[in-house]
């Protein structure tokens, strides 16, 4: 059994290393061949490339290089009149690997760039920006270059005083796009190029000059002692720089990027550097490839071709994940709207209280961003609340394993509660509800029920009441029909008939307040609407010898809601009897005014306190004794007056009386 074991691993051995040589074997001719075929392609390429260049130079047997005329040690017209600088030098490297001459011509900065966009020269080095990708194409990059700032040596201004200096800068320079791009609100002052700007920066003209590191290194050497510069530590910007041709030719950029890889894969613009510069130099020279290494990397292909097999499985893996990771992100999303949409406050904390999250509930009522709290203490969030109430009430809520309390807020009644989230951290929800309408809803249901019952009993009481009265005036009818009477006698008849017709107005009058007619606008008699009310609260009046006055048209009509109004009515009317002593006198009165009807109700009771007025109308606000009022009276007369779309004004003094105005819209019938 062991040997056969034994053989089984031999067998196995055998096959793995069989496999091994095979494969071995496959990935070696494949890169044989992909070096053959990339040796074959890349001379396809030069041939095709030398009819494309030849072509273009059909008209002419050389190429045009125009750049500026001033920006040593780059490119400068030297004083023996010769065109020199690190990038002239590159051009003759660049010639030679074309086989091409190239001409090199010095202009002003402006001029150059006109001369390449009109076709009069062939080539530029520049860096690229929106605006010049309009008017030319560009190669490869063929170093990268540094801007920065040069100002005098004693000045402190740093990188963050860009956009308070004024700062020379060469017409038409990329520095212009850049600068008006990133910081337009520096003072940019236009020159010709970087020499007039140092000059001008000796002067003290400007603040500072903006300009290639070379360019500004050469001149603040080249100026010495006369006027000490300086460079900001910080550049302005590092950018590849490429050389340009005009639109059109397109074609001739392949050639030019092959020459640019050839130049710099052998080293030259390194001793370029070194020729102008020495051995710390500037210019930074873009990563090289060599072609041995390229020939590898296409056998590589050929391994990793095969290797993307191996790896198809995890290509899977990670789509599966991908989707999965968009699902829980679309639920994440799903979860954060359901939260933000929750109309109570919403707050989740960490067990130091610091801030996790909040809805958007909370967030606009405290008038933040979510930005700004994250990690910050609660209280960042409870301004607005009573805030060292608010922080002792929910550490002693999590001591008693979060049972609800209630705070009060201004006018509103909230209703507190957390939560520990089932997490390692013990992050704790905290929610903070409005119930202010809860409890005034539930005060009201308790004062409607009572009064649907008393309603009940009055309709009742009116129906048995009115049958004695019926009987009453039919006999004092029948006397007066039937029997000679003198006059004390029909005197009498007549009183008894005229209380009896008074109690069934009285009657009528309690029965129309019960039978209340909905939300439906209607014509009200406002002379005979607080009559009637004030006929509700007669036997209260007669205890104390109230004696009240209605100031209001009789024929004054107008059109509101009845039920509103009543409610309105009684209310006040109630206030009033209850605020005053013996003897008071009641003013009700009405009148028409250009914006509707407005309504008054006045006492000489014992008036309000100025401190009270504010939260006269709040729900369960009363000056009254304990026992003897709700504290709902005034917040439904408020209610109902902003259902009727009006307005109510409250005058008070202590001692004095109390008088409400009331403001309503005379909506005219349809």
């Amino acid at each position: 059994m062991s040997r056969r074991k034994d053989d089984w691993k031999k067998y196995l051995h055998e096959q793995n290393k069989k496999f091994a040589i095979f494969f071995i074997s496959i990935v070696g001719i494949c890169m044989i061949v992909c070096v053959l075929v990339f040796y074959a392609i890349n001379k396809v390429e030069e041939e095709e490339q030398f009819y494309v260049l030849n072509k273009y130079l059909t008209d002419k047997d050389y190429l045009v290089y125009g750049a500026n005329i001033n920006a040593p040690p780059l490119r400068f017209l030297d004083s023996d009149g010769v065109y020199k600088g690190v990038v002239v030098d590159y051009m003759s490297l660049l010639a030679l690997e074309l086989g091409v001459e190239i001409r090199v011509e010095p202009y002003e900065w402006e001029i150059a760039l006109e001369h390449l966009k009109n076709g009069e020269t062939d080539l530029c080095d520049m860096f690229i920006n929106e605006e010049r990708s309009k008017d030319y194409v560009f190669t490869d990059p063929i170093y990268t270059l540094r801007t920065g700032l040069a100002v005098q040596a004693d000045s402190k201004f740093t990188f963050d005083d860009i956009s308070h200096m004024c700062i020379a800068t060469e017409e038409g320079d990329y520095a212009n796009y850049y600068m008006q791009k990133n910081f337009p609100m520096a003072d940019l002052l236009y020159v010709s190029d970087v020499e007039e700007g140092m000059y001008l920066l000796a002067e003290g003209k400007v603040d500072a000059v903006i300009g290639d590191e070379p360019i500004l290194s050469y001149y603040i050497t080249e100026f010495g002692q006369e006027s000490e510069f300086r460079m900001i530590n910080t550049a302005l910007y590092e950018e590849p720089v490429v050389l340009a041709m005009p639109k059109g030719h397109e074609s001739i950029i392949p050639i030019l990027n092959r020459a640019i890889r050839n130049v710099n894969n052998q080293g030259q613009l390194e001793k370029i550097q070194q020729k102008w510069f020495g051995i710390s130099t500037p210019l930074l020279q873009p990563k090289t490839e060599s072609k041995y290494i390229r020939f590898f990397l296409f056998g590589i292909i050929v391994l990793l071709t095969i290797v993307s097999i191996i790896l198809w499985n995890n290509k899977s893996l990670k789509t599966v994940v991908r989707i999965r990771t968009r699902e829980l992100e679309s639920s994440r999303n799903e979860l954060q709207t359901i939260f933000d949409s929750i109309p109570e406050y919403i707050l989740i904390m960490d067990s130091q209280r610091n801030i996790i999250n909040a809805n958007k509930g909370l967030l606009a009522f405290s008038g933040m961003n979510i930005e700004d709290c994250i990690g910050k203490p609660i209280k960042v969030l409870l301004q607005r609340f009573p805030v060292d109430e608010l922080l002792a009430l929910v550490e002693q809520v999590l001591q008693n394993g979060g049972e609800k309390k209630t705070f009060k807020c201004s006018k509103d009644i909230f209703e507190l509660q957390t939560h520990y989230m089932e997490k390692a951290d013990q992050e704790i929800l905290l929610t903070i509800r409005n119930i202010t309408l809860d409890e005034v809803n539930k005060k009201q249901l308790l004062q409607s029920s009572k009064m649907l019952a008393i309603g009940q009993l009055a309709a009742g009481m009116a129906h048995q009441i009115r049958n004695p009265l019926s009987i009453i005036r039919m006999h004092t009818y029948i006397l007066k029909e039937n029997m000679v009477l003198d006059d004390a006698e029909k005197r009498s008849l007549q009183f008894i008939d005229e209380s009896s017709q008074k109690a069934s107005g009285i009657i009528d009058n309690v029965m129309n307040f019960w039978h209340l007619s909905g939300n439906q606008m209607e014509k009200i008699n406002l002379y005979h609407c607080l009559e009637s009310m004030l006929e509700l609260h007669e036997n209260a009046m007669k205890k104390k010898n109230i004696q009240y006055t209605i100031h209001c048209e009789r024929k004054l009509d107008f059109i509101s809601n009845q039920e509103s109004l009543k409610h309105i009515l009684v209310n006040l009317i109630s206030n009033a009897v209850d605020a005053m002593s013996l003897n008071g006198r009641l003013l009700l009165g009405g009148c028409k005014t250009e914006e509707g009807i407005e309504i008054i109700c006045e006492d000489d009771g014992i008036g309000i306190e100025e401190e009270y007025l504010e939260n006269l109308f709040h729900p369960f606000f009363t000056t009254k004794d304990p026992g003897k009022g709700t504290g709902l009276g005034l917040f439904v007369v408020y209610s109902e007056v902003e259902k009727l779309s009006g307005e109510i004004k409250v005058d008070s003094r202590v001692g004095e009386g109390t008088r409400f105005t009331i403001r309503l819209p005379d909506i005219e019938e349809a």
